[in-house]
């Protein structure tokens, strides 16, 4: 046990004495008080002041190393919380401190402790070391193989920038993954057809070198697949199949529910009672019209799409759409300055669409992303492609005229001529740059 792990009960020693051993080695044991003492300052330290050592270990590695026998329940606790309370830190700080001729500070430095100190992680010599030596930092039992899952045609690969491409092809054709060896030895080996793939390490090892699973001798090993988010679309459906599925030899096979094979892997999730509709999220819209705006509802309608995993995007959009439309009217009124503006159904609908496209470009999504659901008519795009400049047109002249008229007549000398030099400018188109300072 490290110096600064020892017991409450003994402080640090600082001892001087003159008793040797054969070596050279001072020799003290924890004993009853003696003749045999030191003097340090006012202070007079015997053999009850000396922390428990071991003579073999201090001679080997030269440092100062505590020895201490657990026998109850609280002491081992106290070691533990050394050991799992996390990675040791220093904060450091820089500071510049200006002192006179004799070396003594003059000014009184302000500290901030936000702008100037720094946490930093601390490594001590011996978790250097371990770390330098590549020892294993933690021991997990049983162990868990963590499993990955692709598409069909899908596997991860990480390649050097100056990988050539062709090269890189072939290589990653040829290479076996975990999940297509679980479907080759499906076809080859009966004995673990019962099994979903999180249940094949059971039976079954897994050597990376080989890219071969062989059946199990001793031990057990529990699988762990890989965390994807429902967003993640297809592959979060076939990591839902392959945890139901059993024997599987290929991706046809997944993709089978009641001898029907689905095109897709949301279908067969569907059949398999896997999904239970979008129900949830039709109350969610329907409960939410009846009291939040149609910017809002719109604003909703995105999250669902691109946070929870809709069944049938296209079906939730039917059933909600005039909820949010209601603004749509009154907006396409304002900007383009006719009040009289009628818009049949499948209008409302397309200007909803751009709203809601706006709304999930936002967050680097299309309405394209979503199998079924309508998209924007080109022609339509093209009369709103520019949106903030019509958003700049949007007012009306006559009022914008008044207010000018009135503004106008309420400047003084400066504030009147630094306007007449601005219209100059612009009725000039002389493209001059102006600061101006407010007050």
């Amino acid at each position: 046990m490290e110096n600064g792990m020892c017991s409450k009960k003994y402080p640090r020693p600082f001892v001087e004495s003159s008793s040797t051993d054969k070596d050279g080695y001072i020799i003290y044991r924890r004993r009853d008080d003696n003749s045999k003492y030191v003097m340090k300052g006012q202070t007079r330290l015997d053999n009850r002041y000396v922390v428990p050592h071991n003579m073999p270990l201090l001679k080997k590695y030269k440092a100062h190393i505590n020895v201490e026998w657990c026998f109850s329940s609280k002491a081992v606790k106290y070691i533990f919380k050394y050991i799992t309370k996390g990675v040791d830190k220093a904060t450091i700080v820089f500071s510049s401190i200006s002192s006179g001729e004799e070396g003594t500070s003059k000014e009184k430095v302000k500290i901030n402790e936000i702008e100037n100190y720094q946490e930093c992680r601390y490594l001590s010599a011996s978790e250097a070391a371990w770390r330098t030596f590549a020892f294993d930092i933690h021991h997990q039992k049983p162990a868990v193989l963590k499993m990955t899952v692709h598409l069909e045609g899908e596997q991860s690969v990480i390649v050097d920038e100056n990988d050539d491409l062709e090269n890189v092809v072939t290589r990653m054709t040829l290479q076996d993954t975990m999940f297509t060896k679980w479907m080759e030895t499906n076809e080859h080996d009966p004995s673990g057809r019962h099994l979903t793939y999180i249940q094949f390490p059971k039976m079954f090892v897994w050597d990376n070198k080989t890219k071969n699973w062989s059946k199990r001798k001793q031990g057990t090993c529990i699988g762990r697949f890989v965390t994807i988010h429902p967003s993640a679309g297809p592959k979060y459906f076939l990591r839902m199949m392959i945890n139901h599925q059993r024997g599987c030899t290929s991706f046809e096979d997944i993709r089978t529910v009641g001898g029907v094979t689905y095109k897709t892997y949301k279908e067969s999730c569907y059949a398999l009672g896997l999904l239970d509709g979008d129900k949830e999220w039709h109350e969610v819209m329907a409960e939410s019209s009846q009291w939040a705006y149609a910017c809002q509802l719109r604003e909703l309608f995105v999250l669902i799409l691109i946070y929870c995993e809709v069944v049938d995007p296209l079906k939730l959009w039917n059933n909600c759409w005039r909820s949010l439309s209601e603004d749509i009217l009154h907006m396409q009124c304002r900007r383009l300055g006719f009040e009289e503006l009628n818009l049949q159904d499948e209008e409302i609908q397309q200007y909803v669409l751009i709203e809601l496209q706006k709304l999930l470009n936002q967050s680097d999504k299309s309405l394209t992303d979503y199998p079924h659901m309508p998209v924007p008519e080109k022609n339509i795009l093209n009369n709103v492609k520019n949106s903030l400049l019509l958003e700049e047109k949007n007012y009306s002249a006559e009022e914008e005229k008044e207010k000018h008229l009135e503004l106008y007549a309420t400047l003084n000398s400066d504030q009147l001529s630094i306007y007449k030099e601005v219209m100059d400018s612009v009725n000039s188109c002389k493209g001059k740059l102006f600061f101006l300072y407010g007050p």
